[in-house]
């Protein structure tokens, strides 16, 4: 049996020729972007080389068109004010998110301010006193909470409050009364039938002291 030979190039001129066509069609295809080489295709048994595409362009709008606005932000309190800086009720309401974040000398510069627009405005009186009170001023917070207290006395917060700044200034008959008066407004306020007991202690009446202590508990389901 002859077998069969496999074919040889007859000289260096026929050699050099097809190396030539293939650096050629290597070259040809790294210039269209293919993703596989000819060696890769017949190594891992892969369909043709597929052409690499980059993504299309966004499409342009038309001459004249804009994009659709989004949608405009909420307004804030601050930019309220700005428009209508003695508004009232934006004051106030401002001033408590302040006090809150114990931002108080910008809280209580809002409740001033809001004061001299409504001088009898007991939401602002009382904020006022409360954070005068926070901060220790107790003399000062009185007068503010006991004018609260007279022009809106069904307000609970001003009568509790005066209460606890009378306490601390030893004014022992005012507190009381005041947190009396908290208690009938409010009768399962726990912190003012507390200050309520601490205050008949102080004025040796640890009966009703205990009384007062025995309704705040419960008030709290302890």
């Amino acid at each position: 049996m002859i077998r069969k030979r496999e074919p040889r190039w007859q000289s260096a001129a026929e050699r050099a020729r097809v190396a030539a066509e293939l650096i050629e069609e290597a070259e040809s295809l790294t210039e269209t972007s293919s993703i596989a080489s000819p060696a890769d295709v017949a190594r891992a048994g892969l369909p043709p080389p597929v052409t690499a595409q980059l993504p299309s362009p966004p499409t342009a709008l038309p001459p004249g068109d804009a994009p659709a606005p989004g949608p405009a932000p909420e307004p804030t309190i601050d930019d309220a004010l700005a428009a209508d800086p003695d508004n009232v009720p934006l004051l106030v309401e401002r001033a408590g998110l302040l006090s809150g974040a114990a931002h108080y000398r910008a809280a209580q510069r809002d409740y001033e301010r809001a004061l001299r627009v409504d001088p009898i405005h007991g939401e602002a009186l009382t904020g006022l006193g409360v954070l005068l009170s926070r901060r220790g001023l107790w003399s000062d917070a009185v007068p503010h909470l006991r004018r609260a207290s007279e022009v809106d006395p069904g307000r609970a917060a001003a009568w509790f409050y005066l209460g606890e700044a009378l306490n601390h200034m030893d004014e022992l008959d005012g507190a009381l009364a005041a947190y009396e008066r908290a208690v009938e407004l409010e009768p399962r306020n726990t912190r003012a039938l507390y200050g309520l007991g601490i205050v008949l202690d102080r004025l040796n009446r640890p009966d009703e002291a205990t009384q007062m202590y025995r309704r705040s508990r419960e008030a709290t389901g302890r």
